[in-house]
């Protein structure tokens, strides 16, 4: 099949390269790309790092990482513990789903006024945040990167997007980046007969007030269980 991922260059490419596993063909068309912001993270101490992005490892200047490196780091999903690891966090601790995951263990592993350092990018849902202070911690936010729509979309792509069997989607900032794109470059209709796979209810929202029909959503919000559902 010919599945449609519209992810930021870089997790695409590693998406792509698990279709192919699969015997899948994967057509790239990011509809947003990330811009790291330069922030830099002020020498302060932590009782623990929280992420819930790789991107906002990845956009760390080694100045950072060398400081926080040996501080606990609490992350959402595998992969995310899987840069951590490489780039030197000995310390990692993996939370399965969403942020609403992360936000519990935190709140079983740490004492209320605990110091947490939340390394992060725009745009993003507050429930980190708000969940850990309405729980007493104090959590200091840098952003340190953005994920901005794209100017020319599907670029490349163009000629392939009416061959698309599925569309992939990871986020619901995507998929409404997805939709204004497709509107604007006379394309939305080529959505409606695709199906659409996505991570969570939440993704899947603006879809299903739009005119797509054929929508699943992953029984666990990762893409392991997306791909599943291929």
């Amino acid at each position: 099949m010919n599945i449609l991922v519209t992810r930021p260059e870089r997790d695409a490419l590693q998406t792509a390269a698990r279709l192919a596993e699969l015997g899948h063909k994967a057509v790239i068309a990011p509809v947003t790309e990330i811009v790291v912001t330069g922030a830099k993270i002020p020498i302060a101490s932590y009782s623990a790092v929280l992420v819930t992005s790789a991107n906002a490892l990845r956009a760390l200047p080694r100045r950072d990482i060398e400081q926080l490196q040996n501080v606990a780091l609490h992350c959402v999903g595998q992969k995310t513990a899987d840069v951590a690891r490489s780039l030197g966090f000995s310390r990692v601790h993996v939370s399965s789903g969403s942020g609403h995951f992360l936000v519990e263990d935190i709140i079983g592993a740490y004492s209320a006024g605990a110091a947490l350092l939340y390394l992060t990018g725009t745009p993003r849902k507050p429930m980190v945040e708000q969940g850990l202070r309405a729980s007493g911690f104090a959590v200091t936010s840098y952003e340190l990167y953005r994920a901005q729509t794209v100017s020319d979309w599907p670029g490349r792509a163009r000629a392939m997007i009416p061959q698309i069997d599925v569309a992939l989607h990871y986020s619901r900032a995507s998929v409404e980046a997805l939709l204004d794109l497709s509107e604007k470059a006379g394309m939305l209709a080529d959505l409606h007969p695709m199906r659409h796979i996505c991570l969570s209810p939440d993704v899947a929202a603006p879809l299903l007030i739009g005119p797509v029909k054929h929508i699943a959503i992953a029984v666990r919000p990762s893409e392991a269980s997306m791909l599943d559902l291929l």
